[in-house]
């Protein structure tokens, strides 16, 4: 948002979800619509794979007029009410990381999911260089030359290579695999760590998570002395 010279502001989380708090968007929106100031966009984060409550964000957006675009980068195969995270039907626009340590990877890179025609054909322009080849779209319509390309206008070079597509493409026929796994996992950890002062996020019913990270909450007077356990027992993040 930064790069693109928008003015950003941040929302507080629910302490039960560490997602985004609905009730202080809202709060928040009620006060920006008083000064005139309302958001064009809201980007929600499904942190470590928690579905945000998208129907309630996606309320709000028809009520206060911005768009939504889900931050999905730790959520590959989560769902919420029983429709995959990236479905963009709460959203305009959902993105996915690659990265190594999330839960498919392209070794770098990743992807946006959309259901927008328009949006994804600026997508697909800004990603190649702004070049459009399909003769439909082209504003010299005249020219029969099967090669034939047009600089419509600024891009980047955001395609993956053979090589990344490669690997991503092996690790997406894992991914119900890995995440069957994350959640084996979060169970055993919950079970292991009963009766320590310790919190996990709550998942709402009809929500699945995928668990990129198994996040805990510990009061601040524990988490210097929980640090440094870790650390002369060689526990490494």
């Amino acid at each position: 948002a930064i790069y693109c010279g928008a003015k950003i502001d941040f929302v507080d989380i629910d302490l039960k979800t560490s997602n985004m708090s609905v009730d202080i968007l809202h709060k928040k929106l009620i006060s920006a619509k008083q000064l005139g100031d309302l958001p064009k966009v809201v980007i929600p984060v499904h942190l470590s794979g928690e579905p945000c409550d998208m129907v309630k964000i996606k309320e709000l957006s028809e009520e206060f007029n911005f768009k939504i675009i889900e931050d999905a980068s730790h959520a590959l195969g989560s769902t919420h009410n029983n429709l995959p995270v990236g479905s963009c039907k709460y959203s305009i626009a959902s993105i996915f990381s690659f990265h190594p340590v999330k839960i498919a990877t392209t070794a770098e890179g990743g992807v946006i999911t959309t259901n927008s025609k328009k949006l994804n054909h600026k997508i697909r322009i800004f990603r190649e260089h702004g070049i459009e080849r399909t003769r439909k779209n082209l504003i010299n319509k005249k020219n029969k030359f099967e090669l034939y390309y047009e600089q419509q206008g600024l891009g980047h070079n955001y395609k993956l290579s053979e090589v990344h597509a490669s690997l991503g493409l092996s690790q997406i026929k894992r991914v119900k695999f890995f995440i069957q796994k994350r959640n084996l996992l979060k169970n055993i950890y919950i079970n292991k760590l009963k009766g320590l002062p310790i919190s996990f996020q709550k998942s709402p019913k009809n929500f699945y998570s995928s668990f990129h990270l198994m996040i805990i909450r510990v009061h601040k007077n524990l988490r210097n002395k929980l640090y440094e356990s870790f650390k002369k027992n060689n526990i490494r993040g």
